[in-house]
């Protein structure tokens, strides 16, 4: 407990519950005005629905809780609802890329925000803090995931606030954009702000007052942030090698000289130069690491290769040794790729009409649907589970010990649980190439050691192809042989690690 006498909010042996399930229990916890605690926990451990206990957003089913009168509280959830709040409908990935130069129901980022705040006061200050100058005059389509989080933030700080709930917010932001978090966090606590932040062990700030751990729905302790943090470095992760993961056998497959062919490669959207003068060959069984700050093509340049992106036809680009536009199908393509990314888990978060593998439609759908969707590169609708099928998901599952999640419906477990979900989705059909964004943003740090050995060993034993994004150094695999660096749409460096 704080020993701050200020205190905005306290809940003492709080129990939430949704439907039939107890998520919280137990939970004892003060904030205080000017500080900022850290809460840390294992995916499915009840992070979110504490935040959301603190940020009012849902009510406790027993126990004491006490606010602060008048106290102004915003959460700012992990995936932000820019798309519901335009009016716009997201009706299938890849939308982004081929939407008209003349729709003018998208709106600039500018006067979104202008429509969205009531007070104006500070709004430059804010902008100045987090970056959003230069996105002003783009609209929401253009924007990264990293820029999408930088305004997220931005409109947060703009309600003034008293008390910030942030739940992940450092996910998908480059270094430099870390850093105009980490600030952007200082000044809030300098201005008497209480925060309460929900973040990966690692992602922990030598500022917070005191690290909160959950574990299993209740709070498990409360620790000196210096003492956790030195805790986390000597921590020793329970991490398999290479030579204790079996994994499934892998499929017959044809070999290819170029998995992917680029030259001279531009994409311009509303009159603007996203990428320009792409030249990049990958041969098979290279693995890649994708580079570049927020904003700087990354995801523009995957939306070419997994055929996402219409004006990969008016480039010269080759796929699997087969130049794009000579009668392949949109299918024929992706049947190659396993493919996660944070836009596409955002996707199957904005399905809200699944079907099952009993073709009935319902309001949710079953982890093990969700994966064997991937076998033919469904979604939201799965043909009928053969026994080979659900015997492969089963091995990757428990390689990831994650076996539990088998017959849990996807929106019902956490989100760094929904993102480990997506993971195996990619990897069960065992593709020729692999196009893994950001695969580990929102998983806990022993799960994404492990994910990143598992990675390893796939790369090795069965010699896929890999295209690897991440601004995290830790969760880079070992088995990386090239690099590609994107600066504002360009290469800026390129060749062999």
């Amino acid at each position: 407990m704080s020993d701050n006498k200020n205190i905005v909010f306290s809940a003492k042996d709080a129990v939430v519950r949704k439907e039939l399930s107890t998520i919280l229990s137990g939970i004892d916890i003060e904030l205080a005005e000017n500080e900022l605690v850290a809460r840390v926990g294992s995916a499915g451990s009840g992070k979110t629905t504490l935040g959301q206990l603190v940020s009012g957003d849902i009510k406790a089913y027993a126990g004491d809780i006490e606010v602060k009168p008048s106290l102004k509280r915003t959460f700012v959830s992990q995936q932000d609802n820019f798309f519901s709040m335009t009016g716009m409908t997201l009706t299938y990935y890849g939308q982004r890329y081929e939407y008209s130069e003349e729709n003018e129901e998208i709106p600039l980022v500018g006067k979104w925000i202008d429509k969205l705040i009531d007070n104006k006061e500070g709004k430059e200050k804010v902008f100045e803090e987090m970056n959003i100058n230069p996105l002003l005059e783009r609209n929401l389509m253009q924007l990264s995931n990293g820029e999408r989080k930088r305004t997220q933030i931005a409109l947060a700080l703009l309600n003034n606030s008293d008390l910030y709930v942030f739940d992940q917010p450092f996910l998908g932001l480059d270094t430099a954009t870390r850093e105009i978090l980490r600030k952007a966090l200082i000044t809030l606590k300098e201005n008497g702000k209480t925060v309460f932040l929900i973040c990966g062990a690692k992602e922990v700030p030598e500022f917070s007052d005191r690290v909160v751990v959950i574990e299993n729905g209740s709070i498990k302790d409360t620790v000196e942030t210096a003492q956790y943090i030195k805790g986390i470095k000597a921590a020793a992760e329970d991490v398999p090698s290479l030579d204790d993961i079996d994994l499934p056998l892998p499929i017959d497959r044809p070999e290819y000289e170029f998995i992917v062919k680029m030259n001279d490669v531009h994409v311009t959207m509303q009159g603007e130069m996203l990428l320009s003068g792409i030249n990049w060959e990958v041969r098979d069984h290279e693995r890649w690491l994708l580079a570049g700050h927020n904003g700087s093509g990354k995801s523009t340049l995957l939306s070419l290769i997994t055929a996402d992106n219409p004006q990969a036809y008016t480039n010269d680009i080759s796929l699997f040794d087969r130049k794009r536009g000579s009668g392949e199908s949109i299918w024929d393509i992706k049947k190659k790729i396993g493919f996660v990314s944070p836009e596409l888990h955002l996707y199957f978060l904005k399905q809200t009409k699944l079907s099952s593998s009993s073709n009935t439609v319902v309001s949710d759908m079953p982890c093990l649907d969700v994966i064997v969707s991937g076998f033919n590169d469904e979604i939201g609708f799965t043909s009928s589970i053969t026994n080979w099928q659900e015997n492969i998901v089963m091995t990757w599952l428990k390689e990831l010990h994650l076996d539990y999640l088998k017959d849990k419906n996807f929106t019902e477990i956490s989100q760094g649980e929904q993102r480990m979900v997506l993971l195996v989705r990619s990897l069960i059909k065992n593709p020729p190439l692999l196009i893994l964004d950001e695969p580990c943003q929102g998983i806990d740090y022993e799960q994404s050691q492990r994910f990143i050995k598992l990675l390893d060993a796939i790369c090795t034993k069965i010699n896929s192809t890999l295209i690897y994004v991440s601004h995290s150094p830790d969760e880079i695999p070992s088995c990386m042989t090239h690099k590609i660096e994107l600066e504002n749409g360009t290469v800026k460096s390129i060749g062999k690690i």
